[in-house]
């Protein structure tokens, strides 16, 4: 039978050390504002723990909990989390079967490999309106998952550890929120991720990945997406600084956005409409582009701001050039296949070692010479 528990220091409520004594499936945990600390951890089944300050940073705990195999919901809401030494904070183990449920939370992390939040088993973790704040989330290889997040930032930049990590298989929905990190996926990963109306750092893709961007903003000033493995990305009305990579087997589709370079390599594929590209584009080995309404533009950051080597593939309608004076390279059995909207200006430079196979209409160009 549920019970309502009212804890803190005053007179009729209960103690934080008998409450985590007595605590039973059901129950509901009222805490006070107070500083509230446990250890030694403690398994969660079917509890609710939530905090009565004015913010989340009146109520604190520093302790770290494990969901239990019969759990069917752990919910959390309006107070913070602290680590208690080098543990993860919240666990879900394999044998799992459970939903985790945060709202208006803060996360305090490690700054270290030990996860914040770790999923194993086959759970539903929804984040609303939280904080996680030098911490990680992590869904690990037997995880069978599902992410839902909301208006919830995530800070934590780090060279080594995904802010979110995405193994094994599930589907992850991020929507209104800001992460200051990398979203990764993994060569055994087969997920699906969709990203709506957020900011963030990068995404770093392996695997069989699915990916939806929608009216994103990317952060990272290294660079904003690599993908490799059989991914498949559909990204729309999204603005990426930096450099856009893809690999391997694959897909990309993109509409309506902005991105500072692109390179593709491999047997990957590119479908890109009213994109503007302000530095440079890079095809390598067998890989194709097909573009309608595409800017290419060159900065002087590349030697050419179209490369094109090995065997690969450029076809467009309706393209823009704008070069800068910079030249284009055509290079080993590579081809470019084009016709442009509209240019002006002096006849565009191409270095190559078959003319045969460029087909430029609306355009003049003529063979670079060193």
């Amino acid at each position: 039978m549920s019970k309502y528990i009212k804890v803190g220091s005053g007179g009729g409520e209960v103690t934080w050390h008998r409450a985590m004594l007595d605590m039973e499936p059901g129950d509901y945990l009222l805490l006070e504002p107070g500083y509230y600390v446990w250890p030694r951890g403690r398994l969660l089944e079917d509890v609710t723990i939530k905090g009565l300050g004015a913010s989340p940073e009146d109520t604190r705990i520093r302790s770290f909990f494990s969901i239990g195999e019969n759990s069917s919901r752990v919910v959390f809401e309006n107070l913070t989390l602290e680590p208690y030494g080098d543990v993860n904070t919240l666990d879900l183990p394999e044998e799992t079967n459970s939903y985790l449920i945060l709202r208006g939370c803060v996360l305090t992390g490690t700054g270290s490999k030990t996860t914040t939040i770790s999923v194993n088993g086959q759970d539903t973790v929804e984040m609303y309106s939280c904080r996680l704040l030098n911490g990680t989330l992590s869904f690990f290889e037997k995880a069978n998952f599902r992410l839902e997040m909301a208006d919830c930032l995530l800070d934590y930049e780090s060279e080594k550890f995904g802010t979110i990590s995405l193994e094994g298989t599930g589907t992850a929905i991020i929507n209104n929120s800001e992460i200051r990190g990398t979203v990764n996926s993994f060569d055994s990963s087969n997920i699906e991720l969709n990203i709506n109306n957020s900011a963030i750092g990068n995404l770093n893709l392996g695997g069989k990945s699915w990916v939806n961007v929608y009216a994103c903003r990317f952060l990272n000033r290294d660079y904003s997406l690599y993908a490799r493995g059989e991914c498949w990305l559909n990204i729309l009305e999204s603005q990426m600084p930096s450099q856009l990579a893809i690999e391997d087997h694959c897909h990309l589709l993109m509409q309506n956005s902005q991105l500072y370079n692109f390179q593709a390599r491999g047997e990957s594929q590119s479908f890109l409409s009213n994109v503007q590209i302000a530095a440079a584009a890079s095809l390598e080995g067998k890989s194709f582009m097909d573009g309608s309404l595409v800017t290419f533009s060159g900065n002087g950051d590349y030697p050419y701001f179209i490369f094109l080597v090995d065997q690969a593939v450029l076809k467009g309608r309706n393209l823009q050039f704008d070069p800068q004076n910079w030249p284009v390279l055509v290079d080993n059995d590579a081809r470019l296949v084009a016709n442009a909207l509209y240019y002006q200006g002096a006849p565009l430079e191409i270095k190559c070692e078959h003319p045969e196979n460029i087909s430029l209409m609306g355009i003049k160009w003529t063979e670079r010479k060193e």
